[in-house]
């Protein structure tokens, strides 16, 4: 596993590849389906845990947040989750906007938060060796702590009711609603 560093503020290669397509419409889509206190994260570089242990009565509570879209292709890329995974993981998203009420709203690393706890789901959902929380905190440049990751994941168990089940065509139906083939980036399994 490699770490992606990304410099915020810096475009990102997307290339002109469906799988990078499919990055950044889950990045854009995380961002539209979710309501946050405020709009604009800021634009510095992860924070990395030794960071946040040495140095946290210099820092400000709220750690520095590069884009949601760097985030999401970024960690997606470090972990190389599978195509269905990320579908799934916004179809969880989804369902949470849906269940949430209108005037919730959250901290600026809300989406952040809300990404993860649903790409780990979805990983356990469809792959036989789910991606490991330290493997995901290390993705996020050290972030989040793993007791955070764990907190978020059963977080949105319950308020999902842990309904993850998820067919391979509701994954083809999301994705083509959103213009992705998701059969040519990878098999869906079933």
């Amino acid at each position: 596993m490699s770490t992606v560093i990304v410099t915020p503020g810096a475009p990102v290669e997307l290339g002109l590849g469906t799988e990078s397509q499919l990055l950044y419409t889950a990045a854009c889509s995380v961002k539209a389906l979710l309501r946050t206190t405020t709009d604009t994260p800021g634009t510095n570089s992860m924070l990395t845990s030794n960071l946040r242990s040495n140095f946290a009565h210099l820092m400000d509570k709220d750690p520095i947040l590069p884009p949601l879209e760097t985030f999401v292709i970024s960690v997606a890329k470090t972990l190389t989750v599978k195509p269905v995974v990320v579908v799934t993981s916004l179809i969880y998203v989804e369902r949470l906007s849906i269940r949430l009420p209108q005037s919730a709203t959250g901290k600026t690393d809300t989406p952040y938060r809300i990404f993860l706890a649903a790409l780990l789901l979805a990983d356990k959902f469809w792959s036989d060796k789910p991606v490991k929380v330290i493997a995901l905190v290390v993705a996020t440049g050290g972030l989040f702590m793993p007791k955070e990751v764990l907190a978020m994941e059963r977080a949105l168990l319950r308020i999902l009711k842990f309904n993850m089940f998820v067919s391979a065509d509701q994954v083809r139906g999301f994705a083509s609603k959103r213009g992705i083939d998701i059969d040519a980036t990878a098999s869906l399994p079933l």
